[in-house]
């Protein structure tokens, strides 16, 4: 009898014990991520928070392994990357795409936005929400959106004294959209398409006189320190979002908790981080340039106004709208009129 009873005790403990080894981390999903940028900055620190979320809302079943500095593949190669399967996740930079993610890319044609994240974060969102045109050419490349950034606002840093819209006039300015090339020429300015990678460089050598982009990519790649005469504006929107894609074999391999334990760590992030975040950096890089002696001029409102009535605007909102109609976006006209009432509502949302 004592003996039954001890091989019970035995055969339970047993069952217990695999019971806790099974039901742990061992049955953890590892996905893999891919980033161009290094481990650093603005955007990637909040991807790092992002990671150990996703672990704590799926309660370790999911897991997350980073590959930052472009050691997947290059900046170029994120869309198809995650496309065949090649990591599960990564980030996605529509300017890199203009033919693929053409409805993304539609932001640079509204050079003023809004400047604080809870109102960039809004459109993007009410974007997504009323917009079928966002989600499907993503959809058509396979993946879709779990998690979006956003950068500071559009900075300009020239090699010569900025301190208006009308110095750009004759000078070389380069930015990584077609649409803010065409902003340039319209202002008088010499458009030079410049790849980012030789930016630093081509603003020594005199390749070119300014660069248009980021204010936190302006400071994360040095590009003040070649040229520190910095030209800035909260309103001037740098537009384009920062995806942060899944692979849709992936997502739906997942169960249904671990899909909403990841929304669910997006979305803290997003609402506890990233907006806190995204305005302390905008104060340190200020900071930071005119410590190391750069000149940081605002813009005044003639200059604001000058840039949004730019008149190269309305033609290359034709302009889009004629491709994406060719590229098979049927309602690309009312799509371009939906993204202009948004943001419109999110700048009077700023002004209040």
């Amino acid at each position: 009898m004592k003996r039954g009873k001890t091989r019970m005790v035995g055969c339970i403990f047993l069952i217990l014990c695999l019971g806790v080894l099974f039901s742990g981390p061992v049955w953890a999903k590892t996905l893999t991520y891919a980033d161009h940028d290094p481990p650093s900055g603005l955007r990637v620190n909040s991807v790092k928070l992002l990671i150990q979320e996703i672990e704590k809302q799926t309660q370790g079943r999911l897991t997350v392994k980073p590959f930052f500095g472009g050691a997947m593949g290059k900046a170029s190669e994120a869309l198809k990357l995650v496309a065949d399967g090649s990591v599960d996740m990564a980030f996605v930079f529509p300017d890199f795409f203009p033919k693929q993610l053409m409805v993304h890319n539609i932001f640079k044609l509204f050079p003023q936005g809004p400047g604080k994240w809870e109102n960039i974060r809004w459109v993007y969102e009410e974007c997504y929400r009323s917009i079928p045109a966002f989600s499907n050419e993503l959809a058509k490349e396979d993946q879709k959106t779990f998690y979006i950034t956003s950068a500071l606002p559009g900075a300009m840093c020239a090699t010569y004294p900025l301190t208006s819209i009308a110095g750009l006039k004759g000078k070389k300015w380069r930015a990584s959209s077609r649409w803010h090339l065409a902003y340039f020429k319209a202002l008088g300015a010499v458009p030079v398409s410049v790849p980012w990678a030789d930016c630093y460089m081509s603003l020594q050598t005199g390749v070119i006189d300014g660069v248009l982009t980021d204010y936190d990519g302006m400071h994360d790649t040095k590009l003040d320190e070649a040229a520190p005469n910095i030209f800035i504006g909260p309103e001037v929107w740098f537009g384009t979002p920062f995806l942060h894609t899944i692979n849709l074999k992936t997502w739906n391999g997942l169960s249904k908790e671990d899909q909403q334990g990841l929304v669910r760590a997006a979305d803290k992030i997003s609402t506890e981080h990233f907006g806190k975040a995204h305005e302390e950096e905008y104060h340190t890089v200020m900071n930071a340039q005119k410590k190391a002696g750069a000149k940081v001029v605002f813009w005044k409102k003639s200059d604001l106004d000058a840039w949004n009535n730019n008149p190269a605007i309305p033609e290359v909102r034709k302009i889009w709208i004629k491709e994406a109609q060719e590229a098979g976006i049927a309602d690309a006209e009312a799509v371009m009129e939906k993204v202009k009432a948004i943001v419109e509502a999110a700048i009077k949302k700023e002004s209040k």
